[in-house]
């Protein structure tokens, strides 16, 4: 499969992530990123872009390989930390939690990415439910 544009957003939206929160890190005088409440707020919402309207419903497939369902459990662990993190993060002001969110953040978006540019589209459509044939 191809990288498409959507794998283009979503890694200049994972860039400016990391742009955040390395300019939280070095302490930068801006509104957004003098707090850990403000650093998470972008990430979450760049994150969520990034990851859930850029992503694709390639996952949907009649039949699930082996190293797709690894994928799955990976992604969907990674995503369960990230909530998680960002909760925390939130509600503590916890610099942990927010290196956490993102590391899974970035982590998501690198296993997303690299599956998107190796792994190929099944010849029936993108969601395995292709058009159906008559006769056979």
């Amino acid at each position: 499969m191809r990288l498409t544009w959507k794998d283009a957003v979503a890694t200049t939206l994972v860039c400016v992530i990391v742009v955040v929160y390395a300019l939280f890190l070095v302490g930068a005088d801006l509104p957004v990123v003098r707090h850990v409440g403000g650093v998470t707020s972008v990430i979450v919402l760049l994150g969520t872009v990034a990851g859930c309207e850029m992503s694709r419903g390639d996952l949907f497939t009649r039949r699930r390989s082996p190293a797709t369902l690894l994928y799955i459990a990976l992604a969907s662990a990674l995503g369960i930390t990230a909530l998680l993190s960002s909760m925390v993060a939130l509600m503590t002001a916890s610099e942990t939690a927010l290196t956490t969110l993102v590391a899974a953040t970035v982590a998501l978006w690198l296993i997303a990415t690299v599956r998107h540019a190796v792994t190929r589209v099944p010849p029936e459509g993108r969601c395995g439910f292709g058009p159906r044939t008559r006769g056979g």
